[in-house]
C-alpha cells in the first residue's frame, strides 16, 4: 500500500512538472483617466499581481491603442492612450495580447505602428491583426515542456469594428467556416489549440452569451478546439463546460474607464466592473480551469472572492436557461429592454423599481 501511495504520488509530480498554466485577463484599456495615472509612474494593478504571476504566460485582449494624429472617425465610441502608458502592461506580466479587436484601428495606421512598437520593446507577442493582409491570420505558436499551443483571434463584425475597406490595418475577421478550418490544421501542428474571440455584440452588458456563440463554439471544439476564450461585452460571462473542453464566453473588463469623446461620456456600468481571471492547465489528457474573480475599485482591479458567489449564481441560471426552450429569447427580450433602464437606475444611484416610481410620479404631476 505505502509503495502504491508513493507510486501515485511521484506520478502526480511527474504531471504537474509536464503541466502548463496559462492565465487569461479580460479587456485591457488605458484610456482616460489611466493615462495621466500610468504617465506619472503610479503602478494601479499592484494588488492584484499575485493573480498574474506564478503562470508561464499570461494573454490579454488589449483594447485600446496608442493615439495617432488622427482617428477613425467612422467609430463611435473611440479609444486611445498613449505611448508611455502602454509601457505600463510590463506591470501585467503579459507575454500575448490579442488584438482583433473592434477598437483596433480608431487611431489608424499610426496608432497601430505605434502600439505594435512598444510590444516589441517590452517582448509582448502579439496576433490577430498585421498591416499585411497576409500575416493577419497567422497563429501563435508558445512552446514550452515539450508541449506546443496555438492560439488564433477572430473579431466578429457585430462588435462594431468599423475598419474601412481603404484601411491599411488589418483585423482577423469573424468568419466560422475560416476559423473552423483554421483549427482543423493547427491542430495537425500543435498539442492544444486556443481560440480567441472578440464577440458577442448582439449581447453587450448581458451575463450570458448569446444562443449562436453557444452554437459556434461547440462546432469549434468538434473541429479540435481545445479552450474558447472570449471578450467584448464588458461582464463577465457564464461558460459551458462542451466534451470536456472549457468555453468562457467573455472575461469582462481587466481595466477600462469611462469613455469621454468630445462632449459625450460612455460611461462603464457597475456590471463592467466585474471580471475574472482564468486560468487554464494543460495537463497531458485533461484541461483543469478555475476562475480568480476581481472587481475595479475606481480605476484598481482589486481580488474579490465574495464575487464567486455572484458568478455561481449567474451560472446556475445560465445552466436553466439554456435547457428552457424560449429560454434565450426571453432573457435577450428582457436585456434589450430592462439593461437600460437597469443602467438609468445605477447613474442616478436608484433601483429598477426606483425608476417606474419616478415615471409614475412624472405622468401624474407628483415630482
Amino acid at each position: 500500500m505505502l509503495l502504491l501511495k508513493f507510486a501515485i504520488y511521484l506520478y502526480s509530480l511527474m504531471q504537474e512538472k509536464k503541466s502548463i498554466r496559462i492565465r487569461f485577463i479580460g479587456d485591457v484599456s488605458f484610456n482616460d483617466r489611466y493615462i495621466p495615472l500610468l504617465e506619472s509612474g503610479d503602478n494601479p494593478f499592484q494588488v492584484v499581481l499575485p493573480l498574474l504571476q506564478n503562470a508561464d504566460l499570461v494573454v490579454g485582449n488589449l483594447e485600446c491603442l496608442a493615439k495617432g494624429t488622427a482617428q477613425n472617425e467612422r467609430k463611435v465610441p473611440r479609444i486611445h492612450t498613449s505611448v508611455k502608458a502602454l509601457n505600463a502592461l510590463k506591470h501585467l506580466n503579459i507575454g500575448l495580447v490579442s488584438l482583433a479587436t473592434n477598437h483596433v484601428y480608431d487611431n489608424l495606421e499610426e496608432g497601430y505602428e505605434k502600439s505594435v512598437g512598444i510590444l516589441g520593446q517590452l517582448g509582448i507577442a502579439h496576433l490577430g491583426a498585421s498591416l499585411k493582409s497576409e500575416e493577419v491570420a497567422k497563429p501563435f505558436i508558445f512552446e514550452k515542456k515539450e508541449t506546443k499551443i496555438g492560439f488564433l483571434n477572430y473579431v466578429h463584425e457585430d462588435t462594431n469594428p468599423k475598419i474601412p475597406k481603404e484601411a491599411k490595418v488589418y483585423a482577423n475577421i469573424y468568419d466560422l467556416p475560416k476559423i473552423l478550418e483554421a483549427i482543423r490544421t493547427l491542430k495537425t501542428e500543435v498539442d492544444k489549440v486556443v481560440v480567441l474571440l472578440h464577440w458577442g455584440g448582439k449581447c453587450d452588458y448581458g451575463y450570458f452569451p448569446h444562443q449562436e456563440q453557444v452554437n459556434h463554439a461547440k462546432q469549434m471544439v468538434d473541429a479540435g478546439a481545445s479552450a474558447i476564450i472570449g471578450h467584448h461585452t464588458h461582464t463577465f460571462q457564464s461558460n459551458l463546460i462542451y466534451k470536456n473542453v472549457p468555453i468562457y464566453f467573455s472575461l469582462g473588463n481587466f481595466c477600462f474607464d469611462d469613455i469621454v469623446m468630445d462632449e459625450n461620456v460612455f460611461p462603464i456600468r457597475e456590471s463592467g466592473r466585474k471580471g475574472g481571471v482564468v486560468e487554464l492547465e494543460f495537463a497531458e489528457s485533461v484541461i483543469n480551469h478555475q476562475v480568480f474573480p476581481f472587481r475595479l475599485d475606481g480605476l484598481i482591479p482589486v481580488p474579490d472572492t465574495y464575487l464567486k458567489s455572484e458568478f455561481d449564481k449567474w451560472q446556475k441560471r445560465f445552466n436553466v436557461i439554456r435547457h428552457v426552450p424560449v429560454g434565450y429569447s426571453l432573457y435577450y427580450y428582457l436585456l434589450k429592454r430592462l439593461e437600460p433602464v437597469h443602467f438609468h437606475a445605477q447613474q442616478n444611484n436608484t433601483t429598477i423599481v426606483g425608476v417606474a416610481v419616478q415615471k409614475v410620479k412624472r405622468i401624474f404631476g407628483l415630482g
